[in-house]
C-alpha cells in the first residue's frame, strides 16, 4: 500500500507503526559511510505489531453482520480490481524497507524519457562491494537544479533496492529539508519521490539515498566476471560494469538519458589484496576504511560533465603495464600482462594522429584499458576507462591471426575515436546514435592506416562496412539510422549495422561531397561548440553548412547539408540508379528508386552524388560529384567510347545498374579498373542480379573474367567475389545444380587455388589475409589437394610433431573436423580445455561447430541453454568449464550455419526457447543474433512456414525478439521467390557454360 498524502505529524506516526523503529529516523550528511552506517542502512530486518492491552467487547450478532459485509465487500474489491488492475505484479510501496523494482504496464506504450524539470549537476556516489552476497551497497547524492515548480523527483532504476527510509531531499539553496510523501516505483524503469512542498524553479536541491543491487548474471549494470588464475589454480571474480545504452540504472539511481550530462565523484571501497579502477585518477592514496579492518577506500577525481553510460569502475586484481603514451595504462590477467604490448604501442600514434586530424586534443586526462574475461561487446568507450573482450584487447604472437590482430587494430581505434565522438559529443538522444557509432567506425579506418601504413587499410571499409550495409539494407524491414525511439528495447535494437556501418558510409560520402577540408573544418566546428555537451545531426549539419560558407564550397548550389543527407538518415534502404545510355549522342539518363531485393519500393528520392570516371578520361582518384540527381531522373552528355563508371570508387552509398552494353564493356575491361572499382562492379551485379534486377549472366562473366586473369590475387575484389559467391553456394547446396556450381568456382579460381596453399611462407598483412580467403574456398571439397594438405596437418598436430600457423588454424581445424570424427573433435575439445589464449579458444569453438555429426552438435547446443547443465560438464564430467555468455551466439552460430546443423539449431532454439531467455538475458542481443544466423541454409517453403509458425507459437514470450524473427522470416521469403524466379536459370546457365567456364 501506499502512504497516503497526510499531516506531516500523521505521516510520520503511520509510517512508525508499518516500519522497523530504529529505521524511521535517519542522520543525514555527506560523510563517506562507515561499515556500522552501511549495516544498518542495508539490514532488511523483519518486525512485529505488537497488540493492545485494552478489552473490547462485541456483540456475536454484530460480529456476523460485520464479517458478512467485509467478505461481500472484499468480493467486490477483487472483482473490481480483477477487470481493472494489469495482471501482474503491483508496485511495492515504501512502507517496506526496500521499494522493490516491479513496474506494472505495457512497455511498448509507454513514455520513457524523463521530465526535463529537473536537471542533475553532480553526483556523489559511494560504492562497497559485497563479494559474500555478490552484491553492491551504495549510497547516492545527487545535485539537481529544478528548472520548473514541481512536486515530484522522477529518475531511473532498476533492479535496484532502494531504502526507502533514508531518502532524504533538501534545498541546497536554502538548507530546507523537504517532506517526502510517497515513494515508488513506476512504469519504464523509473523512481518516484512526492513532497508536500513544490521544487523551486531556480533553487538547487540535493537528493540523498541508500541503496544496494545485486551483481548482474547477463554482464549488465555491475556484474561478477570470473575467471582461472594460473597461478593459484582457482577461479577468481572481477567486479565490472557495462552501463551502456541504458544499464547505470541497475547500477545506481540516476538520470540514465544521455542529454543528462553530470559531474561525478565516485568512491569505491575494497580489500587490501585487491585494486580499482575508474573514469579519472585517484585522488592521493587510498584512505582507510573505518571499523573494516583489511578495507580500504578509493577517491576519484570528479569526471567533466558526461551522461550516466560513461561511468564505469573496475575491481580486480588485474596487474598493469605502461603505454609509451602518459597516463595510460593497461591492465589483465597477470599471465597476460605481456598480451597488452601490441594495443600499448598503437595508442600513441593512433591518438596523436587523430589529435592532428580532428584539431582537437585529447579530452581525457588519463586512460585505462582492461582486458575483461567475460564480456558483452567487443569493447566499451567508457570515459577514460576502456574496457574490452579479452579477444580484443589480447595480441599472442603464438596463437593470433592476422585477422585477429587487424581486429584488435580496428577496435582500438574505434574507442578511442568514441573520446571525441560519443564523450566529449554526446548526441541528444539515442535516435542519433549514429552519430557517435558511424564517426567512430569511420575513423577507425584512418586512424588504423595510420598505424599500419603497409596495410592499405582505409580500402577495407568496402568489403566491411559498406557491403555489409547495402545488404542489410535491401530489405523491407529495414529501418532509417534516424528514427523516433518509444522504449527501452529499441534502444538496444538501434545499435545496429545501421548506426556503425551505414553511418561510417555516410560520414564517408559527406566527406566526399563536401571536400576534406571542409569536412574537417565542420567536425572541429561541431566538436569545439558542442564540448562537453549534447548535439543532434541538426547541429551537425549546421557545422558543415558554416564551413562550405566560408570555404565557398558548391557542393550544391541550391541547398544546405540537411537537405542533403535528411532522406538519408531519415528513410530506410538507399537507391539504386538505372542507366540508359544514348550511343549516338554520348548521353545518359538516369533514374533513381528505391533498391529492393523484394517488394514495392515506394517513391523516396534522394539526393544523391553523382561522381563520373570514363574509358577516355579514367581518373579514379577524382571522386567529387559532376551532378546531383535530386529528383527522379537527369540527363548528362559524356565523353566515353565504350563504357563509363558512376559513383567513382563507390564513395556514395548506392548502387549502379548499366545498361547491357555499358556492362558487356566493363565485363571486357575488368582488369583495365582498379582493383576497388573490380569490387564495386562485382557487388553490384550479384546483388542486383539477386534481386531480378540483373541476369546473372553479367556478375558471372565479370567474377570469371577477373578470377582468370587476377595473376596478383587482389585482396579486396577477391573478398568480394567469394562473399558474393557464399550466397549462390547457399541456394544451391541441396540442388542437382551443385555440382556445375562447384566446377564454376573450381575452373575459374584454379590457377588461384594451386598458387595458395599451406607452405606459403609470406607473412605480410595482404598475403595472410588473401591466403585466408582463398584457402576458405579451396578446401571446400573432400577431394581438394587443400582438403587432404588440411587433415594432413591436422593429425601431425594430434600427434605432437606439428604446431600450425595462427592465420590458417581456423581453415585446418574445421576442414579436418568436418571430414573427421570423434576424435578430431574430442581432440579439439581437449585443446580448447587446455589453452588459456582467448583467441584460441575462439577458433576451437569455430571450429567444433563444423562437424557433420550431429550428436556431436547437440552436444555443444546443449550448453547454451543452461549453464549449469553444459554438455562439458555432463558428458566429461569436467566441473572448471562453464559456456559463457559471451560465447553463446559464436557455438550456435558455428553449428547454424552448418549445413549438417542447420535444422538442428533450428530444433534446439524452439525447443529451449523461455530457457534461452532467461540464460542469455537482453543485453547483447543475444537471442536475436541466434534468430538472424538461422536463415542461411533456409530457402524452402516448407521451412518458411516452419519459421513463421515457430513466431505464431510464441505469441507473448517472444519478448524483444519480433523484428528479428520478422526480418528472419523476410530473408527466407526472399530465398524462396529467388528459387522461383532464378533457379531454373542459372541451373541452365552454368549447364551451358559447364564445358568452357574458362572463356
Amino acid at each position: 500500500m501506499n502512504v497516503e498524502y497526510l499531516e506531516p505529524r500523521k505521516w510520520k506516526e503511520t509510517v512508525s507503526k508499518v516500519l522497523p523503529r530504529d529505521l524511521t529516523v535517519v542522520t543525514r550528511n555527506l560523510r563517506v559511510p562507515t561499515s556500522v552506517d552501511l549495516d544498518n542502512n542495508f539490514n532488511g530486518r523483519k518486525y512485529t505489531v505488537n497488540s493492545s492491552n485494552n478489552n473490547v467487547v462485541i456483540p456475536r450478532s454484530i460480529c456476523v453482520l460485520l464479517t458478512l459485509s467485509a467478505l461481500c465487500l472484499a468480493l467486490l474489491a477483487a472483482f473490481i480490481v480483477f477487470l481493472l488492475v494489469p495482471k501482474c505484479d503491483q508496485d511495492k510501496s515504501i512502507t517496506q524497507s526496500f521499494v522493490g523494482d516491479k513496474p506494472t504496464g505495457p512497455v511498448e506504450e509507454i513514455d520513457l524519457r524523463l521530465p526535463t524539470y529537473l536537471q542533475p549537476f553532480y553526483y556523489k556516489i559511494n560504492l562497497v562491494p559485497n563479494f559474500q552476497q555478490q552484491k553492491i551497497e551504495g549510497t547516492v547524492a545527487i545535485s539537481l537544479k529544478a528548472i520548473e515548480e514541481k512536486y515530484e523527483v522522477i529518475f531511473n532504476a532498476k533492479e535496484l533496492r532502494i531504502d526507502g527510509n533514508s531518502t532524504l531531499l533538501r534545498s541546497i539553496t536554502t538548507n530546507e529539508t523537504l517532506e517526502i510523501l510517497e515513494q515508488e516505483y513506476i512504469p519504464s524503469e523509473k523512481f518516484k519521490i512526492a513532497t508536500r512542498e513544490p521544487l523551486k524553479e531556480g533553487q538547487e536541491y540535493l537528493l540523498d539515498l541508500n541503496f544496494e543491487t545485486d551483481f548482474n548474471s547477463h554482464l549488465l549494470g555491475i556484474y561478477n566476471s570470473r575467471y582461472f588464475d594460473e597461478r593459484s589454480k582457482k577461479t577468481k571474480n572481477l567486479v565490472s560494469t557495462q552501463f551502456s545504452p541504458i544499464d547505470a540504472r541497475r547500477g545506481f539511481p540516476c538520470f540514465d538519458e544521455p542529454s543528462f550530462k553530470s559531474v561525478f565523484s565516485i568512491n569505491i571501497a575494497r580489500p587490501t589484496s585487491l585494486s580499482t579502477v575508474s573514469n579519472m585518477p585517484m585522488k592521493g592514496s587510498p584512505q582507510p576504511f573505518e571499523g573494516r579492518e583489511g578495507w580500504v577506500w578509493d577517491h576519484y577525481e570528479d569526471t567533466p560533465p558526461i551522461p550516466s553510460y560513461l561511468v564505469a569502475f573496475v575491481i580486480s586484481d588485474f596487474r598493469s603495464a605502461h603505454s609509451p603514451r602518459p597516463s595510460t595504462e593497461l591492465w589483465a590477467n597477470k599471465p597476460f600482462l605481456s598480451q597488452t604490448q601490441y594495443a600499448a604501442k598503437l595508442i600513441p600514434t593512433m591518438i596523436n594522429y587523430l589529435e592532428s586530424y580532428l584539431n582537437v586534443s585529447f579530452p581525457v586526462k588519463k586512460l585505462d584499458l582492461v582486458a575483461i574475461p567475460e564480456f558483452g561487446f567487443g569493447a566499451m568507450e567508457n570515459w577514460g576507462l576502456i574496457t574490452f573482450r579479452e579477444s580484443m584487447l589480447l595480441f599472442d604472437s603464438n596463437n593470433t591471426s592476422i585477422e585477429d590482430q587487424k581486429n584488435i587494430a580496428h577496435v582500438l581505434a574505434h574507442e578511442l575515436a568514441h573520446q571525441w565522438f560519443g564523450n566529449l559529443v554526446t548526441p541528444k538522444w539515442w535516435d542519433d546514435v549514429w552519430l557517435k557509432e558511424g564517426f567512430s567506425t569511420y575513423l577507425s579506418y584512418l586512424a588504423v592506416a595510420k598505424a599500419h601504413p603497409k596495410w592499405t587499410y582505409t580500402q577495407e571499409i568496402f568489403p566491411n562496412e559498406l557491403t555489409k550495409a547495402l545488404e542489410n539494407d535491401a530489405y523491407a524491414s529495414s529501418e532509417p539510422i534516424t528514427k523516433e525511439i518509444k522504449n527501452n528495447k529499441q534502444i538496444r535494437q538501434i545499435f545496429g549495422f545501421g548506426s556503425y556501418s551505414k553511418g561510417a558510409c555516410l560520414v564517408r560520402m559527406m566527406n566526399n561531397f563536401l571536400t576534406e577540408p571542409v569536412f574537417l573544418k565542420g567536425v572541429r566546428y561541431y566538436l569545439d561548440r558542442y564540448r562537453f555537451k549534447n548535439a543532434d545531426h541538426k547541429d551537425l549539419f549546421k557545422c558543415f553548412d558554416d564551413a562550405a560558407a566560408e570555404n565557398a564550397n558548391p557542393f550544391v548550389n541550391f541547398t544546405n547539408v540537411g537537405d542533403i543527407m535528411t532522406n538519408w538518415i531519415s528513410k530506410p534502404g538507399f537507391p539504386v540508379l538505372t542507366i540508359n545510355t544514348n550511343m549516338q549522342n554520348k548521353t545518359i539518363t538516369i533514374k533513381q528508386r528505391r533498391f529492393l531485393l523484394d517488394g514495392d519500393p515506394g517513391n523516396t528520392l534522394w539526393s544523391v552524388p553523382i561522381s563520373i570516371v570514363t574509358d577516355q578520361n579514367p581518373n579514379f582518384q577524382d571522386s567529387s560529384p559532376k551532378a546531383w540527381l535530386q529528383g527522379e531522373s537527369i540527363t548528362l552528355s559524356l565523353n566515353f567510347s565504350h563504357w563509363y563508371i558512376i559513383n567513382v570508387n563507390q564513395t556514395g552509398y548506392y548502387m549502379v545498374n548499366y545498361d547491357e552494353k555499358i556492362w558487356h564493356a566493363l565485363i571486357k575491361d575488368i582488369m583495365n579498373v582498379p582493383p576497388l572499382t573490380r569490387a564495386q562492379l562485382i557487388g553490384d551485379s550479384m546483388e542486383l542480379a539477386k534481386a531480378n534486377l540483373l541476369d546473372y549472366d553479367i556478375p558471372l562473366r565479370l567474377i570469371a573474367n577477373m578470377a582468370i586473369n587476377d595473376k596478383m590475387i587482389m585482396f579486396i575484389p577477391t573478398l568480394v567475389a567469394f562473399n558474393k559467391l557464399s550466397f549462390l553456394s547457399d541456394m544451391l547446396v541441396n540442388t542437382p545444380a551443385f555440382g556445375l556450381f562447384e566446377n564454376y568456382h573450381k575452373t575459374i579460381f584454379k590457377d588461384t587455388y594451386e598458387m595458395v596453399d599451406f607452405s606459403n611462407t609470406l607473412d605480410d598483412y595482404l598475403s595472410l589475409r588473401i591466403m585466408k580467403t582463398v584457402l576458405e574456398w579451396s578446401c571446400r571439397s573432400t577431394e581438394s589437394r587443400c582438403a587432404i594438405m588440411a587433415h594432413n596437418l591436422y593429425r601431425k598436430w594430434m600427434q605432437g610433431s606439428i604446431t600450425i600457423q595462427p592465420n590458417v588454424r581456423h581453415i585446418v581445424y574445421c576442414t579436418a573436423i568436418r571430414q573427421g570424427g570423434k576424435a578430431e573433435w574430442d581432440f579439439a575439445y581437449h585443446e580448447y580445455k587446455r589453452t588459456n589464449s582467448p583467441t584460441e579458444k575462439n577458433v576451437l569453438l569455430d571450429a567444433l561447430g563444423c562437424t557433420k555429426h550431429e550428436w556431436l552438435l547437440s552436444r555443444m547446443l546443449t550448453a547454451i541453454a543452461k549453464e549449469e547443465k553444459s554438455y562439458l560438464n555432463i558428458v566429461l564430467n569436467d566441473e572448471t568449464f562453464s559456456m559463457r555468455i559471451q560465447d553463446a551466439d559464436r557455438i550456435f552460430e558455428s553449428i547454424s550455419h552448418n549445413k549438417a546443423g542447420s535444422q538442428l539449431a533450428f530444433n534446439f532454439l524452439r525447443r529451449n526457447w523461455n530457457d534461452l531467455k532467461e540464460h542469455l538475458g537482453e543485453g547483447f542481443d543475444i537471442l536475436n543474433k541466434l534468430i538472424l544466423s538461422l536463415p542461411k541454409h533456409m530457402n524452402t517453403e516448407f521451412q518458411l512456414a516452419e519459421l513463421q509458425k515457430f513466431k505464431k507459437d510464441l505469441g507473448d514470450k517472444i519478448g524483444s525478439s519480433g523484428p528479428a524473427l520478422d526480418r528472419a522470416i523476410e530473408m527466407v521469403k526472399m530465398k524462396v521467390v529467388w528459387m522461383q524466379k532464378n533457379y531454373k536459370s542459372l541451373e541452365q546457365w552454368l549447364y551451358a557454360h559447364n564445358d568452357n567456364f574458362g572463356y
